[in-house]
């Protein structure tokens, strides 16, 4: 469906993007200028206190300071209005009073053989409405109305009936003039096997109408009446107008009805009856056809706005299947772009609960949908279980990967964030409870084994992570001030790990009766089955008195280092590439974070840190020359 460039041009000219925009958006009194063409208003596409959508009228363009989309009017109806852009094309066309072409009309898919194709569904439609309310149809009313669904919902939702006839439909509309060719081809028919005659392809079924984004009926859903049918449900086979994993059962009602309600976003079922049972509830629902949610229906939710609601039945299938969509939805979540899952009860499915207690049910069950983070690390958590070693670090484990696929920087960044901290609560929360060792009171301890000692500790520089931990636990005042700064440190050194889980989680032991030390740490390593990592603490040299003030200062240097430096030049990275592509914001960012980082680099030579880091046989931090601010 290609629009040729003129066509276009004359479309934007002809269309003022700032009035279809104000359609949707309250402008910004304070900001806007409407003389100089510059509006300003709330982004719609994520939530904001401050106006930071930026339209440009003049230039037919917008642009959100905020979550950075933007792009011209077209593009503007595909994300407001959840059009394609051939859709979005003929929607600006007709505002702005253009007419299109014959010929553009044939690009968009809008040729005699299109429109045959769909005159064949529709008119199929029709049949499969009488077939229903024919005498042939009783069988199928008693099981609907045994649903709660009366004719009035027939009408409103375009159900029918295929009867139970091998070429009902093919001779039906041969009669009326269409070949079966093309019968074939807009699915209501299939190919025999073997060279046998065609047959209809719904037969023996209640049909479902299955539109496009304007309202045109483009294939079908069918539902067997027969207990043993093969498949309980079929759907349309691919056609020139049905694409399966491209299409959502009642996307054109469910953007309406979403619309009048403004709710918080689509929600998804699994089915027909789902969906109908939401819509009667007053909720904005749609469901895939037949497939697993695919990544174009994905953006479809979106592009209607909000956050989707992902509802998926209370069974082992439902789990699985709202598991595949945290998979598809994870890489592509960002600001403004996330999901929630909605989870029936165990044995019942929403059509159930609208049925046995009302639209109110249906609206907690979709108020109470937990959100993508914490479907993920219950997820994990039930894969993988906290009751051994091993299962514990493939539960850290499957929360990193799974944060490092999503694409969006600052969401990857604040998803490790959370879900490392709440892994380590958890797993925190699995130990066994801390018991103070008091001298006298218990054996203390062991010190190094012979394998450690022998180890030349010459051949071993102590890694600067190690002399972050050890300062936390000869000074109290930096583990209680910078914990989190201790959680965020990058350790790749398993005993060095374990040293400082322990050691936060000693920091959070209500009612501790003992000081934090050394020796509180070691027994506590050794408690847990940890002497290797208790043996290393034994290890380290004995610190020699210092001010506090001192030491903290080098220690804020030293974390300055390993903590704050990595953080943004990680961040320079990307704002490099966004400059090269010509963000102005970027560009002003990276030039301020470079300032920054000459800056803490240059403070931090004068500290000589290293040298002090690494100074003397007992490798003692030492007080800085000029601190780190």
């Amino acid at each position: 469906m290609r629009f040729s460039e003129s066509l276009l041009r004359q479309i934007r000219d002809r269309a003022s993007i700032a009035h279809y925009a104000g359609r949707r958006l309250a402008w910004n009194k304070q900001k806007t200028r409407p003389s100089a063409g510059d509006y300003w208003a709330c982004c719609p596409f994520h939530q904001e206190k401050s106006a930071s959508f930026h339209v440009l009228d003049n230039k037919g363009i917008f642009n959100c300071f905020g979550c950075g989309e933007k792009g011209d009017i077209f593009t503007l109806a595909m994300k407001l209005e959840g059009v394609s852009f051939p859709e979005a094309v003929e929607r600006i066309a007709e505002i702005a009073a253009v007419p299109l072409p014959r010929e553009e009309q044939e690009d968009r898919g809008e040729t005699d053989r299109r429109k045959r194709l769909i005159a064949i569904v529709a008119r199929t439609a029709a049949l499969y409405a009488h077939a229903l309310r024919s005498s042939g149809g009783a069988d199928a009313r008693k099981y609907l109305q045994g649903r709660g669904l009366g004719p009035d919902v027939w009408e409103r939702f375009g159900i029918g009936l295929a009867p139970d006839d091998w070429t009902w439909a093919i001779d039906k509309l041969k009669a009326e003039g269409f070949g079966l060719e093309e019968i074939v081809a807009a699915g209501i028919a299939r190919e025999g096997e073997d060279g046998k005659r065609a047959i209809d392809t719904f037969r023996g079924r209640i049909t479902f109408e299955i539109t496009d984004t304007s309202g045109k009926i483009i294939g079908f859903g069918g539902r067997a009446l027969a207990k043993d049918a093969k498949a309980k449900y079929i759907n349309s086979p691919e056609t020139a107008l049905y694409s399966k994993s491209r299409v959502l059962y009642r996307l054109k009602q469910a953007r309406e009805l979403l619309a009048k309600t403004k709710a918080g976003g689509l929600v998804v079922g699994e089915g027909y009856l789902d969906v109908i049972a939401f819509e009667r509830a007053g909720i904005a629902a749609v469901a895939p056809c037949g497939t697993a949610l695919t990544e174009e229906q994905l953006q479809l939710l979106w592009r209607a706005g909000g956050d989707p609601v992902l509802c998926f039945d209370g069974d082992a299938a439902g789990q699985r299947a709202a598991d595949r969509a945290l998979d598809l939805a994870l890489p592509q979540v960002g600001p403004g772009r996330t999901v929630r899952f909605a989870h029936a009860p165990a044995g019942e499915d929403p059509d159930d609960i609208y049925r046995r207690a009302g639209a109110e049910a249906l609206a907690a069950l979709v108020a109470a949908a937990t959100p993508a983070s914490d479907m993920l690390f219950e997820r994990e958590k039930r894969r993988h279980g906290l009751a051994t070693p091993e299962a514990r670090a493939a539960f850290q484990a499957a929360l990193k990967d799974a944060a490092n696929r999503i694409a969006d920087a600052d969401t990857r960044r604040a998803y490790f964030s959370e879900l490392m901290s709440r892994a380590n609560a958890a797993l925190r929360a699995e130990r066994p409870p801390f018991q103070p060792w008091t001298p006298g009171q218990r054996k203390p301890p062991p010190g190094a084994t012979k394998e450690l000692k022998a180890i030349d500790a010459a051949q071993r520089p102590r890694p600067a992570a190690e002399d972050f931990l050890r300062a936390a636990a000869d000074f109290p005042g930096i583990l209680a001030r910078f914990s989190d700064w201790i959680e965020r440190l990058d350790i790749a050194d398993q005993d060095l790990a374990a040293i400082r889980a322990a050691l936060l989680q000693l920091a959070e032991e209500p009612g501790l009766s003992v000081p934090i030390d050394r020796a509180a740490l070691s027994h506590h390593l050794t408690g847990l089955g940890l002497e290797r990592a208790a043996a290393r603490v034994s290890r380290w040299p004995k610190s020699k008195p210092a001010e506090d003030a001192a030491v903290e200062a080098e220690w804020l240097a030293l974390a300055t280092r390993e903590v704050v430096l990595p953080a943004i030049r990680e961040e320079l990275g990307e704002l490099h590439a966004a400059a090269a592509e010509g963000d102005d914001r970027a560009f002003a960012r990276y030039q301020a974070l470079s300032r920054e980082v000459r800056q803490i680099e240059a403070r931090a030579r004068e500290t000589r840190l290293e040298e002090n880091a690494a100074a003397g046989p007992d490798g003692l931090l030492r007080p800085a020359q000029a601190p780190i601010s």
